[in-house]
């Protein structure tokens, strides 16, 4: 029913190539961040801020348990949440859902 059909495809040899193209050396500053690092406790913080709302507006259960413990309507809490996701700043109406 299937076949194995082995290619008479040749691989070319690229040992060669390392004495015609030797590796570049890349200068690297240590003291400078990695592009996915924030530098500062406020941008780590506003960054784990809006990846918990992201979460939490993924889950439709969570959006419930915020909205019910804060007594809120579940609109309420998704805007809530979709602002923080956002950056937009907005007035803390939902309680213990990030830690200080």
């Amino acid at each position: 029913m299937f076949s194995t059909i082995i290619s008479s495809a040749q691989i070319p040899d690229m040992s060669g190539n390392a004495n015609k193209y030797p590796s570049r050396v890349s200068v690297v500053d240590h003291h400078d961040r990695l592009p996915n690092q924030p530098c500062t406790r406020e941008e780590y913080e506003k960054k784990q801020r809006k990846q918990r709302a992201e979460m939490i507006l993924a889950q439709y259960d969570l959006l419930m348990r915020y909205a019910v413990e804060n007594q809120l309507s579940i609109p309420q809490t998704r805007q809530y949440f979709r602002k923080v996701a956002l950056g937009i700043p907005t007035a803390p109406v939902i309680k213990n859902w990030f830690p200080n």
